[in-house]
């Protein structure tokens, strides 16, 4: 086994002993019912230093390799946290600012203000220009907004760094739908900011954004495999187990094998990630993101239909894990946006992919 297997990582093993010791069922059901922000969580999170895994050890961190968050991400997916946890493990990892760095040590989350989250909803998304140090422009979904202590906002090319108390930001509270986020729309007018001069920064953070997420995808894949396959053997029909019918062990093998492929595939991705160059990274980011979406759907709502009826209520904890997948799979695109991504890249003969 590689040090980026799934249960042998130090990092991914540690947050799966915590969470499963002090994130049980109980506590996940409050958190999950009350919404998506809880300063409380990601202040614990902040102490115990996982925010800090990816951050280089001259900014304090404890400079693990961005791979080593991969393992991290499915423990969050396969436990279901809630939170800013993204940003909050993403971005100080990546930018190199004090008040980020702060930001990473509080738990008080850095929200990614991304119109690029999408392409092909990209008009109703919105947009973001930059003129002379100026940001102007909105953005109609972004998360965990309204709690964030600092804005990363992408301009284009361009990351900057924005106060939410600026002058001309207008932060506006959103409904959401995903159990484990908090949306704002957030409108800026001519608003101050602090460009971060680094040409290959916007793509990395969405490439790894992609990867991450991707892992996290596994993650719900697999645990709602695992609560599948105990609900099998414990629920009886006919004087037996109904996970002793044939029809309903093909459909289980079938989830088995979907989540198995994405799991090797993420696997992989982490193990090229780290040295990859820029164009390579995309691509990779892109081609797990694309699985992940739509294997970690497709295994959610098969583990729905085996739950049978009460795998539709709030009372399942499958029906949860269906509803982040689905939040999570356009984040960063879906598999229908990623695939004509990568399709694009392999007609074009003077992408850098194709011409080294």
């Amino acid at each position: 086994m590689t040090e980026h297997e799934y249960g042998a990582d130090e990092y991914g093993a540690a947050v799966d002993e915590y969470l499963t010791r002090a994130y049980d069922g109980d506590r996940r059901r409050k958190l999950l019912d009350a919404g998506a922000w809880h300063p409380d969580l990601t202040a614990e999170f902040a102490e115990l230093g996982w925010y800090s895994l990816a951050v280089p050890e001259d900014r304090g961190g404890l400079g693990a390799p961005l791979s080593a968050l991969g393992p991290v991400f499915v423990q969050f997916g396969r436990h279901l946290v809630v939170g800013p946890q993204l940003e909050n493990v993403l971005v100080p990892a990546l930018l190199p600012d004090e008040r980020i760095t702060a930001a990473a040590e509080t738990g008080v989350p850095v929200a990614l203000v991304d119109p690029g989250v999408t392409e092909d909803w990209a008009a109703d998304l919105g947009s973001v220009t930059l003129t002379a140090g100026r940001l102007s422009g909105t953005v109609h979904a972004a998360r965990f907004a309204r709690q964030a202590s600092l804005l990363v906002v992408v301009a284009e090319a361009t990351v900057c760094l924005v106060d939410p108390a600026a002058p001309g930001l207008r932060i506006e509270e959103l409904d959401s739908a995903d159990p484990g986020t908090e949306f704002a729309r957030v409108v800026l007018d001519e608003v101050h900011a602090d460009p971060i001069a680094d040409d290959d920064l916007v793509p990395r953070l969405r490439s790894w954004a992609r990867i991450l997420l991707a892992c996290e995808l596994s993650g719900l894949a697999h645990r709602s495999l695992e609560h599948t396959v105990e609900h099998l053997g414990r629920r009886e029909q006919f004087g037996r187990p109904i996970g002793s019918f044939q029809a309903l062990k093909h459909i289980a093998a079938d989830m088995h094998a979907r989540w198995t492929g994405l799991h090797n595939l993420c696997l992989a991705t982490l193990a090229d990630a780290d040295g990859a160059s820029v164009p390579d990274l995309e691509i990779m980011a892109a081609t797990a993101k694309a699985h992940a979406a739509e294997v970690a759907v497709r295994v959610c709502e098969d583990a729905i239909q085996l739950h049978g009826g009460m795998g539709f209520t709030a009372e399942s904890i499958v029906s949860w894990h269906y509803t982040r997948a689905l939040a999570l799979r356009a984040w960063y695109g879906d598999q229908t946006e990623l695939r004509g991504r990568l399709g694009a890249v392999l007609l074009d003969e003077t992408h850098p992919r194709r011409t080294t």
